[in-house]
């Protein structure tokens, strides 16, 4: 699993690709049903995965300081079970597709972001979180986060990304991982 970030009109695209060797239909679950994705995602979700839906994001040990209200808020844009998931958070666009793949299925994260200096910071992030879904759906339990291994990634990923994208941003300012 290798994350890449390009330019997209105005903005950056993320991207991260795997194979799951679980049909779409369960790897679905994991992203729209809470007591699974609350253990995946970053934050805490409520709301509804239907097309409209509003959604709110909460952060549990202080990963929200200095974000508005806005920043917390989205919407689903497309939900397609179990092929498609597009929806906003903030000032982000996520669509996770998911296609019948052999005895699995091909999974393929995109994030639409609009600072080009996140890149590293998100890649790191979510290759974690879709590792944590790969953990999840074979019924294993979740690597917690650890602020050492996002390091290791962030690090990675900014010397991948820094030679065309420029210097990548790290953690916000004053972030204080949560004590493992």
């Amino acid at each position: 699993m290798e994350c890449n970030f390009t330019k997209a009109g105005d903005k950056y695209e993320l991207t991260l690709e795997r194979t799951f060797a679980h049909p779409p239909e369960k790897v679905w679950r994991a992203l729209t049903e809470s007591e699974l994705l609350n253990q995946w995602f970053p934050c805490e979700v409520t709301g509804s995965w239907e097309v409209g839906g509003d959604l709110k994001f909460r952060f549990l040990h202080g990963e929200d300081a200095g974000l508005t209200e806005e920043d917390l808020i989205g919407k689903v844009l497309t939900a397609d079970a179990p092929n498609l998931l597009e929806f906003t958070w903030g000032k982000y666009q996520y669509k996770i597709e998911l296609a019948a793949h052999e005895d699995g299925c091909h999974f393929l994260f995109t994030e639409i972001n609009p600072n080009i200096s996140e890149g590293a910071r998100s890649a790191a992030g979510w290759e974690m979180c879709i590792e944590n879904i790969a953990l999840i759906i074979n019924g294993a339990q979740i690597a917690m986060f650890a602020f050492d291994k996002f390091k290791e990634k962030f690090a990675h990923y900014s010397k991948k990304f820094e030679p065309t994208m420029g210097p990548q941003e790290g953690p916000p300012e004053g972030y204080v991982p949560p004590e493992e």
